[in-house]
């Protein structure tokens, strides 16, 4: 468990969601320390998470294309060079849109990797330093009318 990890033995987090958790393709790398984890994901066209809620408090940071969130009743059309946040314990979700992929650096705090969120995730600690992660966040999909909020946003 080093403190620096080359890109070349980062491993890729390929997924595609479908059913309680969402739809789409998303392709992510994912690293994380005691407090934080930091993620980068390319969501492909059409991805679209289902409403959902954690602990940590997240930033968002569109490094290529665009993406809209949505954080409870809000929805947030984000696009390359924009940060968003979505603060701890809200319900929220998101839908690319657009025809191409949308590529987000995702900050969380404390770091969400609980169950199977660690997945493929790198561990960055000192080989002389015990892991001391608090409390590891997980995501809930919870039960929420997304197509309510997304209606105010777009026409059917």
């Amino acid at each position: 468990m080093p403190l620096h990890v080359k890109s070349a033995d980062v491993p890729e987090r390929k997924g595609v969601r479908t059913g309680a958790e969402g739809q789409g393709s998303m392709v992510s790398v994912k690293g994380y320390g005691n407090e934080c984890s930091l993620m980068i994901a390319a969501r492909a066209p059409g991805y679209h998470t289902t409403p959902h809620i954690h602990e940590s408090e997240q930033l968002n940071y569109i490094q290529e294309g665009e993406i809209w969130f949505f954080v409870e009743e809000q929805g947030f059309h984000c696009k390359k060079g924009d940060f968003q946040r979505i603060p701890g314990n809200k319900v929220h979700w998101a839908w690319n849109r657009s025809d191409r992929d949308a590529v987000v650096i995702e900050a969380h705090a404390p770091g969400l990797v609980g169950l199977k969120a660690a997945n493929g995730a790198v561990a960055l600690f000192d080989a002389s330093e015990t892991p001391q992660i608090r409390k590891p966040g997980i995501n809930e999909f919870v039960s929420f009318d997304a197509a309510a909020v997304e209606s105010k946003y777009f026409k059917s």
